[in-house]
């Protein structure tokens, strides 16, 4: 039965994320200016509001994965991976902070106000990766340690890879494929943070099954 928390975990993170994708269109881009974004904000304030809620509620969900997957660590490794973890709530927060402070009041919104606040949410993104580095690092060596399945481990290490190459969004010019919040952090980085996330739902859901070789007590925390 307690296998089964971080699969119904992982299946509400999934669920909650894909909703709160698609609940409100793309918003202007960086290259765009402040009057697009007021624009955008007036006519989706209702939705960007509902995007928080459902943003809040699949960090509950990550919560509960990322609890799981720390009782699989020890040493530094699981140091490492809850300094990520925490750091990983804590942006996502800010970012719905800036988000959805937006449309509160979007009739009073100035452009210049608008962009500059959006500007400093598109950041996030780019600066996520540290955090996202932090925590699928230490599961790839618990998959080779054998303490999660090996194709986590996988999944695990393309997203690092694809993560340190997201690192050039910091600096991406505005407007090209690497700009911050830009493609590569949406669709690329924000694609395999899903997988990531919903893989080790299901790889702790399914380790008794697949790691039938490794004791019990090597799963336990030192």
């Amino acid at each position: 039965m307690v296998r089964r928390v971080p699969l119904a975990a992982a299946v509400a993170f999934a669920v909650l994320s894909v909703f709160a994708v698609v609940v409100v269109p793309l918003g202007p881009g960086i290259e765009r200016p402040g009057a697009d974004v007021v624009e955008h904000v007036t006519a989706h304030a209702g939705m960007i509001r509902l995007q928080a809620l459902l943003t809040a509620l699949a960090m509950l969900a990550a919560v509960v994965i990322l609890g799981y997957t720390r009782d699989r660590l020890d040493g530094p490794a699981g140091y490492i991976f809850t300094v990520g973890a925490a750091v990983l709530i804590a942006q996502v927060g800010v970012q719905v902070w800036l988000t959805a402070g937006l449309a509160l009041h979007p009739t009073m919104l100035e452009a210049a106000t608008a962009r500059t606040l959006a500007d400093v949410a598109s950041m996030c993104g780019p600066l996520l990766t540290v955090a996202a580095i932090l925590m699928a690092g230490p599961v790839v060596w618990a998959a080779r340690q054998g303490r999660l399945p090996r194709w986590m481990g996988l999944i695990a290490a393309i997203f690092v890879v694809e993560q340190f190459v997201e690192l050039l969004t910091i600096i991406g010019p505005v407007g090209s494929f690497i700009a911050p919040g830009g493609p590569m952090t949406v669709f690329g980085g924000g694609t395999l943070f899903g997988v990531f996330f919903f893989g080790l739902g299901l790889a702790l859901a399914l380790s008794d099954r697949e790691l039938t070789a490794v004791a019990p007590d090597q799963f336990t925390r030192v």
